[in-house]
């Protein structure tokens, strides 16, 4: 379908949307603060009323301050998610084999802070949108794209007809495996990734703006399409129109990004896992103590405060990371990725490498190739 015929079925106003819009049009809620749950919204919304409303008792779509993985996502997944208690209900119905989607933002829902389990990218396809991050709010016009990590608390507001944004989500575990490739270069977008994947309590995001980048425009408009067809070669179509999304922002938006935090981060994190990354088939934890000028022991609690993972742990996750990558991505037997890796025993990369994604390599691949 061409973008003209995806971007009218975009500016129909779905059920939820009308709802809100009827709410804002009777008294606008512009000037409300962020809230967390229905019930505060409801509140807030009467404080403020001059007009009769009819207001629903239960909330018009979902809110919340957290959503999982799980909720979006179908459950197959190469590393099975430990179940959440807190997750029960489907918010949207699951796409099968599911590692990403694309959806709309509804217009007129309320600014609601919360954070996301997984990976999220925002466009602005028309209009504007107001995006609130660290009790900061920032102004976005069509073309702009925002990065979200995991964890981060933010929000988004869209209260005009005209006001289309999209959301591009994927499990974090997909977003690492797609990357991984970027995830080795030395610049401030791998380390940003980096830290956004392994570093405790982060909440920087980035803010791209696209607004020249045509083929930026083209790419999530037909991914959006495309997660509407749920085919059975879409999850394949859908990982590629990703992959070009991030080419373009890297090939002609790699200079000029901004980065939005309330904190000042240290990229000493990221630049110790690109260390060890670039050394994995040798690096121990004194290597990396003495290139960094520190005592063994800071270093050691260091990554544990901010990764949760030992220094082994990481080593191995890292490792596991790229034999997954090699097995879907290279010819390399396994005994060469072994090798490559830098594990010494068969028997023991064998053995983590099943605890991780529940088969062996052999089965891996034949699942994935």
């Amino acid at each position: 379908m061409n973008d003209k015929n995806i971007l009218c079925i975009l500016n129909e106003f779905e059920p939820a949307e009308e709802a809100y819009r009827r709410l804002y049009l009777a008294n606008p809620y512009d000037n409300i603060p962020p809230v967390c749950d229905w019930k505060d919204f409801v509140r807030e919304y009467r404080k403020n009323m001059k007009s009769p409303a009819e207001i629903p008792t239960e909330p018009i779509s979902d809110i919340t301050t957290y959503f999982y993985e799980c909720q979006f996502f179908s459950p197959q997944t190469l590393v099975p998610p430990e179940p959440s208690p807190n997750a029960f209900e489907m918010v949207y119905p699951p796409v099968a084999n599911s590692e990403c989607m694309c959806f709309k933002h509804l217009r007129y829902l309320p600014v609601f802070d919360h954070a996301l389990e997984f990976v999220k990218l925002t466009y602005v396809m028309q209009g504007s949108s107001s995006f609130n991050l660290n009790q900061k709010t920032y102004s976005l016009t069509a073309g702009d794209m925002i990065v979200v990590g995991p964890d981060t608390i933010q929000s988004f507001f869209a209260p005009h007809d005209e006001d289309i944004v999209l959301n591009i989500i994927m499990r974090t575990s997909s977003f690492e495996k797609m990357f991984l490739p970027l995830l080795m270069e030395s610049n401030e977008l791998s380390d940003y990734f980096w830290q956004m994947l392994y570093e405790k309590d982060f909440s920087s995001v980035l803010l791209f703006r696209c607004q020249k980048n045509e083929e930026i425009r083209h790419l999530v408009l037909q991914l959006y399409y495309e997660s509407q067809l749920n085919h059975n070669h879409s999850l394949l179509i859908s990982n590629s129109y990703i992959l070009l999304i991030f080419a373009q922002l890297i090939r002609n938006h790699i200079e000029d990004f901004q980065r939005l935090s309330g904190q000042n981060t240290s990229h000493t994190t990221a630049k110790i896992f690109q260390y060890i990354t670039e050394h994995k088939s040798s690096v121990t934890l004194s290597m990396v103590a003495q290139h960094f000028e520190l005592s063994t022991g800071y270093l050691s609690r260091y990554i544990k405060s901010r990764t949760g993972y030992t220094f082994s742990g990481l080593v191995q996750k890292l490792r596991l990371k790229e034999a997954a990558y090699l097995l879907i991505n290279s010819n390399l037997s396994v005994e060469e990725i072994v090798y490559k890796i830098g594990y010494t025993d068969i028997s023991n990369f064998y053995r983590a490498f099943k605890n991780t994604y529940q088969m062996t390599p052999g089965e891996f691949r034949n699942l994935y190739c």
